[in-house]
Parts: structure tokens; C-alpha cells; sequence
């Protein structure tokens, strides 16, 4: 049995509903596995990281030694996994969503002139970051064993 409340289970039958959702779809949702449904949960907090930056509730940070130095990229995914603010930082996903609002906005939030880096989407030994080039917004990657300076903070939630 779930510790979710009647209410609760309601509300979101009711949001489900209102979407076009089916009887089935939502047993397919059952049957999903644990990995799916964790992906899912992540996603829905993913769509807001617009708004997050839009009301300030997001920072550009830098390990310590960054503010005023270089640090390897293994050393600042350590720090954060380790002090617990990984799961606060953007991921590729959510890099891709500000890619996707182009130049204009990247300027508006004083993030021209700095690589915006995702720490949550570290894969293969290689974090991804936004920079502006061109006429838009780049998405690259950089090795985990290169050195970051105070141009190339990390995008995380308050």
C-alpha cells in the first residue's frame, strides 16, 4: 500500500484525466520500471528551469578555487557530489531547453561571455555547457580532466 493520500491520488487522476489520459495509459504508468519512472519524476522538474532563471532562482557557481583560479573539472564534480549540490545543478536536458530560448535570453541573464555548464549531465568524462556563438547558442563538452575558470561557472537551483 503507498502513503499517498486519497486526496493526492485524486488530484493527480484529475490532472491525468484533463490531459486525455486513458484507463490504459495510466496502467502502462504502473507498469513501468523504477528507471523509467525516476526519469519521468526528474523531467517534470526540468521544464521549469526557465522560470527558475526568470525569478532568480538560480545562480551562476564556481568552486572556490575557480573564483580566482583554474580547477579540474574532476575536482568540482567531486566537490559538488560530495557537499550534495549535484542534484542542484542543470543537466543537458535543461541546457538544451535555455539553447532553445537563443541568444536573446543568454544575454538577458548575463550569461554571454561565459560557458554555462550542466555538472548533472556528466557522461563518458565530459560535461556539457552552453556558450553563445554565431547567431545562437552552442552546446558543447568538456573534458572532466580540463581545467574551469571563473568564465565557466556551473548553472544551479538556490
Amino acid at each position: 500500500m503507498s502513503h499517498f493520500s486519497g486526496g493526492q491520488l485524486n488530484q493527480l487522476g484529475d490532472k491525468l484525466e484533463a490531459a486525455g489520459w486513458s484507463a490504459d495509459d495510466v496502467t502502462n504508468l504502473g507498469q513501468a520500471s523504477v528507471e523509467r519512472l525516476t526519469e519521468i519524476r526528474f523531467s517534470l522538474s526540468k521544464s521549469d528551469i526557465i522560470a527558475a532563471i526568470e525569478v532568480g532562482k538560480t545562480e551562476l557557481w564556481r568552486h572556490d578555487d575557480q573564483k580566482t583560479g583554474w580547477v579540474r573539472g574532476r575536482v568540482i564534480l567531486k566537490h559538488l557530489t560530495d557537499e550534495g549540490l549535484l542534484g542542484s545543478c542543470a543537466d543537458l536536458d535543461e541546457l538544451k531547453v535555455i539553447q532553445a530560448k537563443g541568444p536573446e535570453f543568454f544575454r538577458r541573464h548575463k550569461f554571454a561571455g561565459k560557458a554555462i555548464v550542466g555538472w548533472r549531465g556528466v557522461r563518458d568524462d565530459e560535461v556539457p555547457y552552453l556558450v553563445e556563438g554565431g547567431d545562437g547558442v552552442v552546446l558543447g563538452w568538456g573534458r572532466l580532466d580540463f581545467s574551469f575558470g571563473a568564465l565557466i561557472p556551473g548553472l544551479r537551483r538556490k
